[in-house]
């Protein structure tokens, strides 16, 4: 577990995504971490299903 930088996409907010900020987040990310790269999209799904695509800020390799 741990915190990981997400940005919205352009046109995407909390308000347009209807976020409480009361959620839990799953983020998919690669298995492998040799695959995770800087500006690298995820999916991100809340814990009643809804699912969307943010940017992960990681901003150096992993």
């Amino acid at each position: 577990m741990g915190i990981i930088p997400l940005c919205f996409k352009a046109g995407e907010d909390a308000d347009t995504l209807v976020l409480t900020g009361h959620e839990r987040y799953n983020i998919d990310l690669p298995n492998n971490i040799n695959e995770i790269r800087p500006g690298q999209d995820v999916t991100v799904t809340t814990d009643n299903g809804k699912s969307f695509t943010c940017t992960a800020r990681f901003d150096t390799e992993v």
